[in-house]
């Protein structure tokens, strides 16, 4: 081609690209969070990778309408978000039940069970709602989904395409491990080689960091993680140190009264505690345990009256309870 023609050539496209830019942002500026195209709907990350995809293919036109898709993408998350908090918050709270007035907790509780409740449904309403593109994240998450389940077809696509990228290596983790789990962990590993001191000390070690890790859900979530199998924490351990052997088996029994075995080995302490020396201070359970159970007896009868007052959305129910919203904004 002539150094002419190729010069004409390329202004044409400069020129053609420049149309589209000026179209995608015309398109950006149209945006409304309450009319946004059904079939743009996918994930953000979906949307920015097909716009790569074509940028590496050289498709300039794609790869431009994907980048402004992806635009739109974040817009609309942040606005879904947005609105959803916007309206949970407004929303009226009804009076409590005359049985829940000398229950303060239960009615703190119960205002943020309605308001996760409310989060639930507006945000199941909005399909736009995805996590935004964080490649450390997906990583993680991606490599801590496929712990649990390894025969994903989707997610082990996924995680073939991070382990292509440069520096991916760094970032496979997983997000679920707890430093207490790992120390409970080696704990019961000591126990079962009988190495008892060691699985005292890696015991020990593990309730602090399963307290802080506790109590901070409590703190910072809505709603708390469920954990069937606190008591394992306090087995009681062959090592002749009965003065600590038996605040641990009375506190066991705080979350299940009815271990045979634990029962005997209280009748076993209690029969002995003359001849060492046992009082009964060391009958009482550790306070630690007494807290931990007070806490989860009441998440528990707020669970029960959650399960009582709370019901299962209707499918049907949830675009019709979006509109409703969008309606009355609009009204205000």
């Amino acid at each position: 081609m002539e150094p002419g023609r190729r010069g004409t050539a390329a202004l044409l496209a400069l020129l053609c690209v420049g149309c589209v830019l000026r179209a995608g942002r015309a398109q950006y500026e149209r945006y409304s969070f309450r009319s946004f195209p059904r079939d743009e709907l996918m994930p953000l990350e979906s949307a920015y990778r097909h716009a790569l995809d074509k940028y590496s293919g050289e498709h300039w036109a794609e790869s431009v309408g994907y980048l402004e898709i992806s635009l739109r993408l974040h817009r609309l998350l942040r606005d879904s978000e947005a609105f959803c908090h916007r309206n949970c918050s407004a929303a009226q709270r009804p009076e409590p039940a005359a049985g829940l007035a000398s229950y303060p907790e239960l009615r703190l509780f119960g205002g943020l069970l309605r308001r996760a409740h409310c989060l639930k449904r507006c945000k199941q309403g909005l399909p736009a709602f995805r996590q935004a593109n964080n490649l450390p994240k997906a990583i993680a998450a991606a490599h801590t989904f496929l712990l649990k389940h390894p025969d994903d077809e989707m997610m082990k696509r996924n995680m073939a395409y991070y382990k292509s990228l440069p520096g991916a290596e760094d970032y496979i983790k997983d997000l679920e491990t707890k430093s207490y789990e790992s120390l409970f962990i080696r704990a019961v590993r000591a126990y079962n080689g009988e190495n008892w001191r060691t699985s005292i000390t890696d015991m020990e070690l593990a309730l602090p960091d399963f307290f802080k890790a506790f109590y901070e859900c409590l703190a910072a979530c809505e709603g708390s993680r469920e954990i069937k199998d606190f008591k394992d924490f306090y087995l009681s351990i062959a090592v002749n140190d009965l003065k600590n052997a038996a605040p641990c088996a009375v506190s066991y029994l705080l979350f299940d009264q009815n271990d045979k075995v634990m029962q005997q080995n209280l009748v076993y302490y209690q029969y002995h505690r003359d001849a060492w020396g046992l009082l009964d201070e060391h009958f009482q359970p550790r306070p630690e345990a007494v807290q931990f159970f007070n806490v989860t007896t009441l998440q528990k009868e707020l669970y029960d009256f959650a399960k009582e007052n709370i019901m299962d959305d209707d499918e049907g129910e949830v675009v019709e309870y979006v509109d409703d919203l969008l309606e009355l904004e609009e009204t205000s």
